[in-house]
């Protein structure tokens, strides 16, 4: 999807276009997770953010190398900090 332009409203409000919200799955009235990463503001709606709890459980699950809950948070410090 091409940038698209919106405006910031005096009182903070931002609006996201209607093809924005489409194309990734943005309800009106839904809840979403806004976080700055590197300087930029991201986006996910709560669905999102859960698939990608489960995609990682079912990774250390799976019997991957290093599979302990020791280790599963050792990596999500080292993506807490890399994403610092």
């Amino acid at each position: 999807m091409a940038a698209v332009t919106t405006k910031m409203s005096e009182n903070g409000r931002l609006t996201i276009p209607a093809s924005v919200r489409a194309a990734v799955g943005l309800e009106r009235g839904g809840d979403v997770i806004v976080e700055v990463v590197d300087g930029e503001l991201h986006v996910r709606t709560v669905a999102q953010a859960m698939e990608r709890a489960r995609s990682i459980a079912l990774k250390i699950i799976a019997g991957r190398p290093g599979g302990t809950v020791k280790d599963f948070i050792s990596e999500r410090r080292r993506d807490a900090d890399r994403d610092a």
